[in-house]
């Protein structure tokens, strides 16, 4: 089995004793502005966007531009992509899609510890994206003990944010789209990064 395997949250759920639920935890005010060059290429990449798009496509196009962009922000986080071999056990393992971990010395690379948010992307099928997303949160916990872990599931346009706190996992109630609010979801991650980066700080002094 893999993070692939799973097709719900009810599945994670289940099989990890979590409580789930939908509310609002992202503040509504988050928002970053985004330079001219961002808007150019997110216009650049509508006008040529192919029809059926694989999720390689997106990825490349609609997702990674402006993780890559606020991540920027934040030097102590490493960004992966599709290149962090996350296992836990023959259940909770694979490459999630976008991974973030903690490095103390950023003017050094290292492996990262600890793993802080983690990312999927889908064409379609928010429900197995968040499934997937899930397990490599619960995943990112189980080596990180104590620090909450954020997620993201994107279909390119679509942003969905969530956060799992010891047992709990609770989604935000809304979606954000790239098209009409990306310096909202530019704020979004901004925030989560910060966060992530302070939990991650106090996680190693204590």
């Amino acid at each position: 089995m893999a993070f692939s395997d799973f097709k719900s949250v009810l599945e994670v759920a289940q099989k990890y004793n979590l409580k789930t639920g939908n509310r609002r935890f992202l503040e509504s005010n988050l928002s970053l502005s985004l330079p001219q060059y961002f808007w150019d290429d997110l216009e650049y990449s509508l006008n040529t966007k192919k029809p059926n798009p694989s999720e390689i496509a997106l990825s490349e196009n609609f997702i990674s531009p402006i993780i890559r962009y606020v991540a920027r922000r934040h030097p102590h986080l490493i960004f992966w992509s599709r290149e962090y071999d996350l296992n836990v056990d023959e259940v909770l393992c694979g490459k999630p899609d976008y991974l973030f971990s903690y490095n103390p010395e950023p003017q050094f690379f290292a492996l990262g510890n600890p793993l802080v948010c983690v990312a999927e992307a889908k064409v379609e099928k928010f429900g197995e994206a968040w499934g997937q997303n899930l397990a490599e949160m619960v995943a990112c916990q189980k080596l990180n003990p104590e620090i909450t872990i954020y997620g993201w599931t994107t279909n390119g346009d679509i942003w969905q944010f969530g956060k799992l706190e010891g047992n709990i996992f609770t989604q935000d109630s809304r979606s954000y789209s790239l098209t009409t609010q990306a310096e909202q979801i530019a704020g979004i991650l901004d925030w989560i990064f910060a966060d992530a980066v302070r939990q991650a700080e106090n996680y190693l002094k204590n």
